[in-house]
């Protein structure tokens, strides 16, 4: 003999929480192909101003001009925050999968919201690491920049070493360092929204489980 249970034994499932796993995965899908289309620009740019470091001389006898002269400086914190940018890619994507588990019609296998503020918060930490090492790189290579332009008065493209001029491989790391200060300002403007509207689910009841049933 079979017995059915009652719909009435099983707790109803919280409308807010499909609304909430909604959110999640349109605003991971945005912030997903937004992020990664930033990241790849930042990427390309600056892989393409390190292959335009050095060149022919434009004068026989003239040292080199370097694309990259001084600005090796700030190299390092850009590749490190492109690197978060990446992670941040990740998170996106991760945003996609977990509203999978958001909407399920029982709270078996529902994040709490515990869980849920966690991964965001750590989402949050990512780009704010990520656009820290980015502004540092871009601030030391514009002052860089901004003391070879200082350099090039008036006379002073007479007899002296180009790699004191800006060239446009400067300005492709510049180009790159704003595509990756861009791509985690989205990171860290879509985490936050999902986190307000994580923390703003409250139900009326809380038993033991899923998201929406416990403040």
């Amino acid at each position: 003999m079979t017995t059915t249970k009652n719909p009435i034994d099983s707790p109803p499932f919280f409308p807010g929480l499909r609304i909430l796993g909604y959110q999640f995965k349109l605003i991971g899908w945005i912030g997903f192909w937004l992020k990664l289309v930033l990241a790849i620009a930042a990427i390309v740019i600056v892989l393409f101003a390190s292959a335009t470091l050095g060149g022919r001389p434009a004068v026989p006898g003239q040292p080199v001009p370097t694309a990259g002269a001084g600005v090796g400086i700030g190299i390092p914190f850009l590749i490190g925050g492109v690197v978060c940018l990446g992670i941040s890619v990740y998170w996106s994507f991760f945003y996609t999968r977990l509203s999978r588990r958001l909407v399920k019609p029982t709270p078996k296998g529902q994040p709490s919201k515990a869980e849920t503020t966690n991964w965001i918060r750590a989402a949050l930490i990512t780009d704010l690491i990520g656009m820290l090492l980015m502004v540092i790189g871009a601030e030391s290579i514009g002052g860089i920049l901004f003391s070879k332009a200082l350099s090039q008065g008036v006379g002073s493209f007479i007899n002296i070493d180009p790699s004191r001029f800006i060239q446009p491989g400067d300005l492709l790391v510049i180009l790159g360092s704003i595509h990756g200060i861009a791509g985690l300002f989205i990171g860290l403007s879509t985490s936050l929204w999902l986190l307000q509207q994580t923390v703003m689910q409250k139900p009326p009841t809380a038993p033991d489980g899923a998201i929406g049933r416990h403040d």
